[in-house]
């Protein structure tokens, strides 16, 4: 078995051989001729016969799924450009001045003359008002005296007689002689006080004076002006001087 399986190795190793001597020396011309004789080798063949050997079974072919055709994506539109929007530019703010500005400076001398204007009319106003009634006051204040002094006169000229009937002069009286005699009374006219403030020199005169206003005591006609009109009686008979002066002695 083994020789028979040589002999096809042998054959094949001569042919590389030949082959290769071909390469080497190129082929052989007509001139010469070289002859190779192999030697016959002995060959034993033996007859084998394989069994054939069973090949597995080709397998079927799986069908390939047929791919579903794939949809082209659309083309995606590129938006179009906006057009291109300017920026509006913003106003630029006016710069403020630092200050009241001339005008302003005007406007509010202006005010404070309008308003210094109106002060000074409504003081000049008030000032007329003022002298109007103190001028009103002043004439009602001299009626007044002058109706007061007119009623003063006539209660002096009523206590003047009533105290001279009253009154006897001493025989050491004489012409120029005065006398000065305080008289206290009361709303109801009654004498409270009397006194001497100025005495004439002679003591009998002064003490005359005395003796009078003791006998006439009281004077009611100062009740009924203190009744009528009060201000008139504390203003000129509360508290009043009267003087004794003798007239017309012939001595």
């Amino acid at each position: 078995m083994n020789d028979i399986k040589l002999v096809p190795a042998l054959v094949t190793a001569v042919l590389h051989g030949v082959a290769i001597s071909f390469l080497l020396f190129g082929m052989p011309s007509n001139d010469r001729v070289i002859e190779i004789k192999a030697k016959p080798l002995a060959i034993q063949a033996k007859l084998v016969i394989e069994k054939p050997v069973s090949r597995p079974a080709k397998p079927t072919p799986v069908a390939k799924p047929i791919p579903k055709p794939v949809a082209k994506p659309e083309p995606v539109k590129k938006p179009e450009p906006k057009p291109e929007v300017k920026p509006v530019p913003k106003p630029v703010p006016k710069p403020i001045p630092k200050g009241p500005t001339p005008e302003e400076i005007r406007k509010k001398k202006a005010e404070e003359k309008a308003r210094d204007d109106a002060k000074q009319r409504v003081l000049q106003e008030e000032i007329r008002k003022q002298q109007q009634k103190e001028l009103a006051d002043a004439l009602a204040s001299e009626d007044d005296l002058v109706e007061e002094g007119e009623l003063a006169s006539t209660y002096i000229e009523l206590i003047t007689a009533l105290i001279g009937q009253n009154w006897s002069l001493p025989p050491t009286a004489r012409n120029g002689m005065k006398a000065t005699v305080q008289i206290i009374t009361v709303p109801t006219g009654e004498i409270v006080g009397h006194q001497v403030i100025k005495g004439s020199g002679n003591p009998a005169f002064d003490l005359s004076a005395i003796r009078a206003i003791t006998k006439l005591s009281r004077i009611d006609e100062l009740g009924d002006l203190y009744k009528i009109d009060p201000s008139a009686y504390e203003k000129n008979f509360r508290r009043f001087n009267f003087d004794f002066v003798p007239q017309d002695l012939r001595r």
